[in-house]
């Protein structure tokens, strides 16, 4: 049983943490929002930003209910989370799309995972801020029909899926090996082996756009 120093160290740092992505995740999807090319694609990933940021403003209100400075609760995270998304850059917007689907997608499902071993209420705010805001099945659809349109896009896909999530892991991480509280949750066995759970969510999801992971 941790002591409530150590509870309360926990939930800053997981808030700190999920706050920092979830504002950061707004900043990408608002920008590649800018740059899609049709009205139909503007209009899911502006509507993926205002998840994000709807997300991000939880965890704030969450944080400063805690007697936490929110922002001094998320500067640890915020290299380590923007070098994932300067390392992920999309090329385009199907890119872009792809992004949220696959590394949103295993990013959410790791922390959900560390999260198990946390108090009921702890974790509930940590699936509530990770959980999907209504769109998964809308940008599936999008990334099938892509993918089914066009064979030489399918395997671009599949590689930058590969990609992603690489770039997951690495920033998975660098984040646990960072902080200890964080490291704690995560237990001995490591990054690595939590992800080996998490590959099986990420597996199903790419059959479902068509795609081989």
């Amino acid at each position: 049983m941790r002591s409530a120093e150590s509870a309360s160290s926990t939930r800053r740092d997981l808030f700190g943490l999920l706050a920092c992505a979830r504002l950061t995740a707004f900043e990408w999807r608002a920008a590649d929002a800018g740059r899609a090319t049709s009205y139909e694609d503007k209009v899911v990933l502006g509507r993926l930003a205002v998840g994000a940021f709807t997300q991000f403003e939880r965890l704030r209100d969450r944080l400063v209910e805690l007697g936490v400075d929110p922002w001094d609760a998320m500067r640890p995270f915020q290299e380590a989370i923007g070098e994932f998304h300067e390392h992920s850059r999309p090329a385009d917007t199907v890119e872009a799309l792809t992004k949220v689907y696959v590394a949103d997608s295993i990013l959410a499902d790791f922390y959900v995972a560390a999260a198990g071993e946390v108090d009921a209420e702890t974790r509930a705010v940590v699936e509530e801020s990770m959980a999907d805001s209504g769109h998964a099945e809308l940008l599936a659809e999008r990334l099938r029909a892509a993918a089914d349109a066009d064979p030489r896009l399918a395997s671009r896909l599949g590689l930058w899926a590969r990609r992603l999530v690489g770039e997951a892991l690495s920033q998975a991480n660098t984040i646990a090996g960072d902080r200890a509280t964080l490291a704690a949750l995560v237990g001995e066995e490591g990054v690595e082996a939590m992800f080996g759970c998490v590959l099986d969510r990420h597996t199903a999801r790419m059959r479902t756009i068509n795609l081989r992971d």
